[in-house]
């Protein structure tokens, strides 16, 4: 129907192709030489919005947007390597990220060797056997280690080596790691980007040449994000300075609470003085730390099972980046993959809980973990 306005909200586009006028249309919109949509599998309106906003969010040239966080990483590394090749992957890394990269990607030809990041001189040694990349997570799931983009990067660079970042768990509004010299970043748009527990996600963000090869492979492989995700993705995205803000301000509460508490023996968050990588984070992250606070109940696995069920408002998921508290059992659910021996060696034990901070009071927030904590 004609109209001189205008939606405010983008409209869903909620089909699967597209009407073309004519075959020379078709050969004008293949080639470049017109421009439109053919077939949601290539490019759709609302993923192409989404993709603008994040290239806006990240002082990219482009971005790409896929049906998962999974596919984001999986696509970008299958667009970035062949085989034969090696990767350099963080030792820390999402126990998901972890699994494609000894499982999936080796079935390919593709090795993986893992580093701790957070070990500047155990990067650089990596960096001699001349991998394709380095991919490393911003913060890491669920330890909350810091990874200095910068310093990798320059170092990576020096040897022809590109740098793919995770940064998920800091969010455009913390970090933008192409600004420090990364060469890809990407997020699981499932958490805070979309921000509300109703959609699943990812993109990645690039130079044009690089985003060119994802978009390529993404057409291949099929893991386009289909066009309503899309639009939940971006409504999720015009709330995220507010919900960001407010949930960086009660993760910083609920550290300082937990770190005073006796049945807690050890409490991960960048903003404490004591975190390893304190003066980084105050540094790169600009005076947030973010939202998540990752502790270990002194009692163990067994506290553990008793602090969960004492919870009321706070609901074990096994996500995080939602607008609403939530708790996660890293051994049980992000690295369940890994074998016992495996979580050990990464810090993740029996009575390590993952919080993700909403954007309620803080007051309710601590009253429900001391009401937990009190009856575990």
């Amino acid at each position: 129907m004609p109209s001189d306005t205008r939606p405010l909200s983008a409209p869903i586009y909620q089909s699967s192709v597209f009407e073309i006028d004519s075959l020379e249309t078709v050969d004008d919109l293949y080639e470049g030489r017109a421009e439109g949509f053919i077939y949601s599998r290539d490019s759709n309106p609302n993923v192409s919005i989404l993709e603008k906003v994040v290239a806006q969010l990240e002082n990219a040239d482009d971005s790409v947007a896929f049906a998962s966080g999974m596919a984001a990483i999986g696509i970008t590394l299958l667009s970035m390597v062949e085989s034969g090749n090696r990767i350099v992957a963080g030792s820390e890394l999402y126990g998901g990220t972890n699994l494609m990269l000894r499982q999936h990607l080796s079935k390919l030809g593709v090795e993986t060797q893992f580093v701790d990041t957070t070990d500047l001189d155990a990067v650089e040694q990596t960096l001699d056997s001349q991998p394709r990349l380095i991919l490393v997570e911003s913060i890491t799931n669920p330890l909350l280690r810091l990874t200095d983009i910068e310093s990798i990067s320059q170092m990576a660079h020096q040897r022809g080596v590109q740098v793919v970042v995770d940064n998920t768990l800091a969010s455009p509004l913390l970090l933008r790691p192409l600004e420090l010299g990364a060469d890809v970043t990407l997020h699981s748009a499932t958490k805070n980007l979309g921000g509300h527990s109703d959609v699943t996600g990812g993109v990645a963000a690039a130079r044009a040449d690089i985003t060119m090869a994802m978009r390529q492979s993404n057409r291949v492989w099929g893991s386009v994000l289909d066009p309503f995700a899309a639009w939940l993705i971006v409504r999720g995205i015009k709330t995220l300075p507010l919900r960001v803000e407010k949930a960086c301000e009660n993760a910083f509460a609920v550290a300082q609470f937990l770190s005073d508490h006796p049945k807690i023996s050890a409490v991960h968050y960048p903003g404490l003085p004591d975190h390893p990588q304190h003066k980084l984070a105050v540094d790169t992250l600009g005076g947030r730390f973010g939202w998540m606070v990752t502790f270990e109940l002194a009692g163990g696995g067994r506290s553990a099972s008793s602090f969960v069920k004492g919870l009321d408002m706070i609901k074990l998921a096994a996500s995080l980046g939602e607008a609403q508290t939530t708790i996660s059992h890293p051994a049980k659910t992000s690295h369940r993959s890994l074998t016992g021996d495996e979580q050990a060696v990464l810090g993740i034990r029996n009575g390590l809980i993952r919080l993700s901070c909403g954007i309620e009071s803080a007051s309710d927030i601590l009253a429900d973990l001391e009401s937990a904590l009190a009856k575990s």
